[in-house]
């Protein structure tokens, strides 16, 4: 006899590895896509952390033994990713829980784009433990994989057809695990219903090893057969086409057709929806963080903005670049404390352009030495030559300054501007309706300083409930207001909204301003050997902001866009919101991930997507895959309830085990519609029980239920083999 157990349950034991091998690769299919879909990298730590809790599922350990492992196992997971410190030495922890404290007041806000990598990763772990326990619940209590494996198919087609990703040889693997896992799942459930044996050695090998090659003969058969030209035509361009002509009806003034966004060069006429291309444009090995300005814009028309003051090309010597500024394109004024920065801007190939990304107060340029730099002394923008033909650089190196700015300083400095600020920079049409100039006095009334007004109408879009938005975004009517429309009509809307708003309400009140356009910090990926900090900017950083003037102190960014952040902060100002990003410590490879925004381009970009996005398709999926699975457990609850009892308590041991589950199975024998009469005894409606099932089982469990509960001394011995196995007998006879 307990040779015959300890078969049992080494074939049971090999069968739970088949399954829970199946299961893992099954799940594999859902992370593959990750590496080419989005900038993610080490995937492989997914992967394998994945693996291991299939791993410590498969040995069932304890709960108070596997909860503690699979934590660590997290924790370990999420130092390999962002630190490079010893694990043990638990430097790294301080940093974690800042990081949560700071995405936890995020979420409280709803500022989900936000969210700093870490703490992304950090649910994303999370969530990859929730779905190998339901994987674990699927394969050994339900016996059930079929509706995860349809979605895995429906989720692998969607990302062949609507990405980049190349889903045909992970088609076939699905489908080759996929129905080899629902067919050994099948088999083994009729193996529990009908009460066959597994000692003979049939299964798996027998049983599997037909079935595999009946399924790997199919899926080569099909993958060489020739295949018939598709009936249908590719829907991407039909949704993208159908799409475009649905938003033509708006007409002037409606939505307009939907961009790509990035940087573009046309911003007479602002507004209408975009959508988000991440695709990389250049990397930066940079020591400090900021905006990268590309070129600024003085003249509002109502409709966009303009540069009106004439060009002036002027040649800048790489050597002593700022010696060569104008008065448009000074920065920021002498006598201010600057702190001395390096940055290196690499292109991407075919990404490149013919013109510069400004960190900063630039002091040195180096690059090819056959480059001649030219920049538009109205606008800053520094266009790059060789051989008087524009040139696009594969890589420059900046030596740079950035401000020291102090609240104190800025709150001193006073409305005495010299006359080509006031001249170019307080400008605004005629056509500007009252309602926005009374507005921007309203809030800014009861301001002292010049500095404190700027600060209350960057501050109003927050306080007030406008909303970021990319997609339900209107362009302006003939006879509508750009600012008019967004500050007392739509409320909702991206930068070029907030950042034109916010400065023609300065203007309105006499505070000099102007439009900024360029890219943000972009996506930090780790520290260099050097000690520097490696950025990937992509088109969705493509960005516009808000500089002021400030007398004696030149031009401070400003940022009123709903859930970006300002690079540029005075050291003693406390912020009015939430949107810093948290410290991020040295040691950190790959810290907050910006989903910035920007201006429109007509670059046609790549179909990829965000890790948010992916975190999105894995959360929609598991709420539909729970959904479905929850709808599924109740309709067709009489198929699995007697595998799930059987399973609970086959296991089980204790003095009250039994009287549990024999009070469970009279449970089961009412649902199932062996309904105990009222007046009849226990003995009676065992042989009522009997009758129904063509058994004499039952009598001797209820025999046995009576000693207990009638018995002088209560008998811890009887959920032995002899009745555990009377009842389980009695529950598989049990029909729907």
């Amino acid at each position: 006899m307990p040779q015959s157990n300890n078969t049992e349950q080494k074939q049971s034991t090999l069968h739970t590895l088949v399954l829970y091998s199946l299961g893992f690769l099954l799940l594999w299919e859902w992370l593959r896509p990750l590496k080419d879909l989005t900038t993610t990298d080490d995937i492989q730590i997914f992967v394998m952390y994945t693996l291991f809790l299939f791993i410590v599922t498969y040995f069932q350990l304890p709960f108070w033994i596997s909860f503690p492992v699979k934590l660590g196992a997290l924790f370990y997971a999420l130092h390999s990713l962002y630190f490079f410190d010893v694990f043990l030495s638990f430097k790294w922890v301080p940093y974690l829980i800042d990081d949560i404290k700071f995405n936890l007041n995020l979420l409280s806000d709803q500022k989900w784009n936000e969210m700093t990598s870490l703490s992304r990763s950090l649910l994303f772990f999370v969530l990859l433990w929730l779905i190998g326990y339901l994987m674990h619940y699927w394969l050994i209590q339900t016996r059930r994989i079929f509706l995860f494996f349809l979605i895995t198919v429906i989720y692998i087609s969607l990302l062949d057809t609507f990405t980049v990703y190349d889903g045909k040889f992970a088609i076939i693997r699905t489908v080759f695990v996929g129905l080899l896992l629902t067919g050994i799942l099948r088999m083994m459930k009729i193996i529990e219903t009908e009460g066959f044996s597994l000692l003979k050695g049939k299964f798996p090998i027998l049983w599997v090893a037909p079935l595999s090659g009946v399924i790997a003969l199919s899926s080569a058969l099909g993958y060489v057969a020739p295949k018939a030209s598709p009936i249908w035509p590719d829907p991407v361009p039909f949704i993208k086409n159908m799409s475009d002509k649905g938003n033509e009806k708006d007409g002037p003034g409606g939505k307009g057709s939907v961009s790509k966004i990035g940087y573009g060069t046309d911003d007479s006429q602002l507004g209408g929806p975009f959508e988000f291309d991440y695709t990389p444009i250049f990397t930066s090995n940079d020591n400090g963080r900021h905006y990268w300005r590309i070129e600024t814009k003085e003249f509002y028309t109502g409709k966009g903005w303009e540069n009106k003051i004439p060009i002036q090309v002027i040649s800048l010597d790489a050597n002593q670049p700022s010696a060569s500024q104008t008065n448009y394109t000074r920065i920021w004024e002498d006598g201010i404390e600057m702190e001395k920065k390096t940055a290196t801007v690499k292109p991407m190939d075919g990404k490149e352009y013919p013109f510069l990304m400004i960190p900063g107060k630039l002091t040195k340029i180096v690059a090819d030495p056959s480059t001649v730099f030219q920049f538009d002394g109205v606008s800053g923008k520094t266009l790059t030559f060789q051989e008087e033909r524009a040139v696009k650089l594969s890589e420059y190196t900046m030596d740079y300054e950035l401000p020291v700015l102090k609240e104190e300083q800025m709150k001193a400095s006073t409305n005495q501007y010299p006359s080509y600020i006031t001249d170019n920079y307080l400008q605004l049409p005629k056509t500007l309706p009252q309602r926005v100039k009374d507005l921007s006095s309203k809030i800014t009334a009861d301001q002292p300083t010049i500095y404190e007004k700027v600060k209350t109408v960057e501050e109003y879009f927050a306080k007030n409930g406008y909303g970021y938005n990319t997609i339900d975004v209107a362009v302006p009517k003939k006879n509508e207001d750009y600012v008019d429309q967004f500050l007392f009509v739509d409320k909702k809307g991206y930068c070029d909204n907030f950042s034109s708003t916010m400065i023609v309400m300065l203007r309105s009140i006499g505070i000099p301003a102007r439009w900024v356009k360029g890219f943000t910090p972009g996506t930090f990926e780790g520290m260099t050997k050097d000690g520097k900090r490696e950025y990937t900017v992509t088109n969705a950083n493509a960005h516009s902001w808000v500089e002021v003037y400030f007398s004696g102190i030149g031009w401070v960014p400003f940022e009123p866009t709903r859930g970006f952040t300002n690079p540029v902060q005075p050291q003693d100002v406390k912020k009015s919101s939430t949107n810093a990003a948290a410290p991020v410590p040295k040691e950190t490879k790959k810290p907050e991930k910006n989903l910035d925004e920007g201006t429109k381009s007509g670059s046609n970009g790549t179909k990829s997507v965000s890790l948010m996005k992916m975190m999105g398709y894995f959360l929609v999926g598991l709420l539909i895959l729970l959904a479905l699975t929850a709808l599924f457990a109740f309709l067709f609850r009489k198929k699995w309830l007697r595998q799930y009892t059987i399973w609970r308590y086959k296991r089980k041991n204790g003095s009250d085990t039994f009287e549990e589950a024999f009070e469970k199975l009279l449970w089961l024998l009412h649902v199932y519609g062996i309904k105990r009469q009222p007046a009849s005894t226990l003995r009676e409606y065992a042989l009522h029980v009997d009758r129904s099932l063509d058994s004499k089982d039952m009598k001797i469990l209820a025999r046995a239920y009576e000693g207990v509960q009638f018995g002088p001394n209560k008998r811890s011995d009887l959920w032995n083999d002899f009745h555990r196995e009377l009842w389980e007998n009695l529950i598989k006879r049990i029909r729907p």
